[in-house]
């Protein structure tokens, strides 16, 4: 995979989210979180299912207000941003569940996912080159995408997200609801991305596989940040693995 630019320089790849406090109505779910994404690095956030994952990616992405702290992205401040707005400075997000528009096909769904870029000569090769990464996809680019299936739907989301160019791609549980091989192609394809040069915050569940694939983490729970360090040091403490994944 190659890509149609080159990556901009580190600072403007770094995302820093600082003492972030929000939630919904009048109760809040994130406490004064902090955490760092940084320049060609896999950072990963782990934590169960209510521990505040989705809404600290809805934060970042613009889509639920933070009340307090700030957000920057490339030492410029992003809180609160329109979502399209975030996106043009160079983050796409995976979403969770594979999500796809069903009734468009694989091809149309791609141009849906390059509609911020004007040069038709930048979309072609990018268009191209996720043919080239998925080919997949080129194999049933006229195909309704809802008829895909499980992993052939994550390609698809993984692809529409990269038809923007980021340099930061945030990946929210892209292995929810895949089977066995397909799970290990997705870590495959994070991995490759790092390798490429992109940033990546991968938020997951699957705690093994993804301290594997890591540079860096955070472990939240109950919507604070609970534990970080290197995967490595995550990785080897088994007292966090048995306090908050329940595993040995």
């Amino acid at each position: 995979m190659s890509r149609t630019q080159g990556p901009r320089p580190e600072a403007s790849r770094r995302l820093s989210v600082s003492g972030v406090t929000t939630g919904y109505v009048r109760a809040d779910v994130l406490h004064d979180v902090s955490i760092e994404a940084k320049p060609g690095r896999i950072t990963c956030i782990l934590g169960a299912n209510g521990a505040g994952k989705s809404t600290l990616i809805r934060s970042i992405l613009g889509l639920t207000p933070v009340r307090r702290g700030s957000v920057a992205f490339g030492g410029d401040t992003i809180t609160n941003l329109a979502t399209h707005r975030i996106a043009a400075l160079g983050i796409a997000t995976v979403p969770e569940g594979n999500r796809v528009l069903p009734r468009m096909s694989v091809l149309e769904n791609l141009k849906v996912g390059g509609l911020l870029e004007k040069d038709r000569h930048r979309l072609a090769a990018r268009m191209e080159r996720m043919f080239e990464t998925f080919p997949r996809l080129k194999e049933r680019r006229n195909q309704l995408a809802g008829t895909l299936s499980g992993g052939e739907r994550s390609m698809l989301s993984i692809a529409r997200g990269l038809m923007t160019d980021p340099e930061l791609i945030v990946f929210d549980e892209p292995s929810l609801g895949l089977s066995p091989l397909f799970v290990s192609e997705v870590f495959r394809i994070v991995r490759q991305l790092k390798e490429e040069g992109y940033t990546i915050l991968l938020v997951e569940q699957n705690v093994r596989q993804t301290l594997d694939v890591a540079d860096d983490g955070y472990v939240l729970a109950q919507g604070r940040v609970v534990a970080a360090g290197t995967s490595a040091a995550l990785a080897a403490d088994g007292e966090l693995h048995k306090a908050y994944f329940g595993v040995h």
